[in-house]
């Protein structure tokens, strides 16, 4: 929050240097420098110095913007992405770069449309296409045929021509030694998908690679290297992922799993890894180009953070009001899923709706919604991103969690129960709208999953009115957690070994190519 005041209000009384003779052009240069350094005041102030000269210049306008985006000052990066497209309508990045600003903002129509600019002026453009089906996942009104066929054709354009560099694996034909299996991931840190891999890791995992610095053609020839039998890819088609790799088939078999809510639409991908609940036989096959594997109880397990607070009684027992809250994303948030939620609030008058992770930009559109419903604004408290520990904070406060449609949460959801919150979920026919169901069926809570809109509303206002069973919940959620399926991470690891042990034996008995 600091620098995003430095970014706003910083002073110009004085000038930052000794006066100088710079052209534009190398003025941009130094600035960019600064940026790339994430020296992002000084880089600021250059561009301005740019702008100064040569009040147009689009790279200029451009870069300021991309500064507010790192800084997280999303209106100052919308602000200078508009100006810099007004400059230079016909730059691809520019569009696409404003899209994915309106995405953290939960304007993702308008982002889709921006990215829909981006690839009418650059067919090519990859990042471009990476954002629009993942901008049409979050979007209501979308069939899961047209998302398939994006990320099909995303596939036909960067991934499925690699496929042709592919040369036959030499890898040992035993269907019973020991295998090599591959994990690939931007995300082995301090991230979401941290908390279910890690127990498979836990597990089996006895070596590391840091393969930051290798291109995707680079990191293909050392996977091959490395004798590499199964390449899991954890990451889809989101930030930093690695497909292009997997493009190249550097492995006998890839699979898909995870972080990614959809197929990755390519040929060198062979299989992605889900349950029964979430891709239920004979229902969403035709949406991937992937073959599914179904893990036997659920394909979630979920490691819980030592350090996360102890359960609290219901907030609802001391202050008489019911808190609900959205932990999701802004970009999760959907028009219907606001009116939903304001028939609950209404339902239940007194109640409070609390959201996080929501940037100033995005809560116009969210409290009027649900003011237009007739929900006081002093019902409303929103927050931005917050560190994790302020995060889980708030749990003590919440009695209900509201789960977003059509994409559900998935470690929200996790976090919530294991912190004695319930939460009500909706389910739909294909992955995302059902990862709710999958982790709330796993821990016997099957029936705060409602399949359509009437439902989910009952359900909720059902639950805020019976106060004594929010604290029979709340009390027991904890240890209905650690003696479910969700937390058993032994029995995941071997569910896990046994499936790749079932498609290399399959794999052993094909003949060579």
């Amino acid at each position: 929050m600091l620098f995003k005041s430095l970014l706003r209000n910083i002073g110009r009384a004085a000038p930052t240097t000794p006066a100088r003779t710079s052209t534009p052009e190398e003025l941009l240069i130094e600035a960019r420098a600064h940026f790339d350094a994430n020296d992002l005041v000084r880089a600021q102030l250059l561009f301005e110095d740019v702008l100064e000269l040569d009040p147009g210049n689009a790279d200029a306008l451009h870069f300021l913007g991309l500064t507010g985006d790192r800084a997280r000052d999303l209106g100052f990066a919308l602000e200078y992405f508009e100006r810099s497209i007004e400059a230079r309508p016909r730059d691809a990045v520019f569009h696409n770069n404003l899209g994915s600003v309106l995405v953290k903002a939960g304007r993702t129509e308008e982002a889709a449309r921006c990215f829909r600019k981006a690839l009418e002026i650059d067919p090519g453009l990859n990042i471009a296409r990476i954002n629009l089906i993942f901008a049409m996942v979050l979007l209501e009104g979308v069939t899961p045929e047209e998302v398939y066929a994006e990320h099909v054709a995303w596939a036909k354009i960067h991934a499925d021509p690699l496929l042709q560099q592919a040369a036959p694996h030499g890898n040992s034909r035993d269907p019973e030694r020991r295998l090599r299996i591959g994990y690939v991931s931007a995300d082995f840190r301090q991230h979401a998908l941290s908390y279910f891999i890690e127990p498979a890791l836990a597990q089996h995992a006895d070596h590391w690679q840091e393969v930051f610095d290798l291109d995707d053609a680079q990191l293909a020839r050392q996977i091959r290297s490395d004798g590499i039998d199964i390449l899991v890819d954890l990451s889809g088609h989101l930030r930093g992922n690695r497909l292009l790799a997997f493009a190249r088939k550097p492995a006998p078999l890839q699979m898909t799993y995870l972080a990614y809510p959809n197929t990755t639409g390519m040929r060198a991908m062979d299989y992605r890894l889900s349950d029964a609940v979430c891709d239920p036989p004979g229902m969403t096959e035709g949406y991937y180009s992937e073959t599914l594997l179904r893990l036997p109880r659920c394909m979630w397990c979920y490691q819980p953070r030592a350090e996360m607070p102890a359960v609290v009684p219901p907030p609802a027992q001391t202050n008489g009001a019911v808190s609900f809250a959205s932990m999701n994303g802004a970009d999760k948030i959907t028009a219907g899923m606001l009116a939903l939620w304001a028939r609950i609030l209404c339902e239940i008058p007194a109640s409070r709706m609390v959201f996080t992770t929501v940037p100033e930009q995005g809560r116009a559109r969210i409290r009027d919604a649900l003011t237009r419903a007739g929900v006081a604004d002093m019902r409303i408290t929103m927050h931005d991103r917050l560190p994790t520990g302020e995060f889980w904070a708030l749990y003590a406060g919440i009695d209900i969690l509201l789960d977003t449609f059509p994409m559900n949460g998935g470690t929200t959801t996790c976090e919530a129960l294991w912190l004695g919150v319930p939460v009500v979920s909706r389910s739909g026919k294909v992955f995302q709208s059902r990862a709710g169901l999958s982790i709330l069926g796993s821990v016997g809570l099957g029936e705060l999953v409602a399949d359509n809109d009437e439902d989910y509303v009952r359900i909720a206002v059902g639950l805020a009115r019976d106060g004594a069973r929010l604290a029979a919940l709340r009390a027991g959620l904890r240890e209905r957690m650690r003696a479910s399926p969700l937390t058993d991470a032994r029995a995941y690891a071997r569910a896990l070994e046994a499936t790749y042990r079932r498609i290399w034996r399959d794999w052993c008995s094909r003949p060579p190519r």
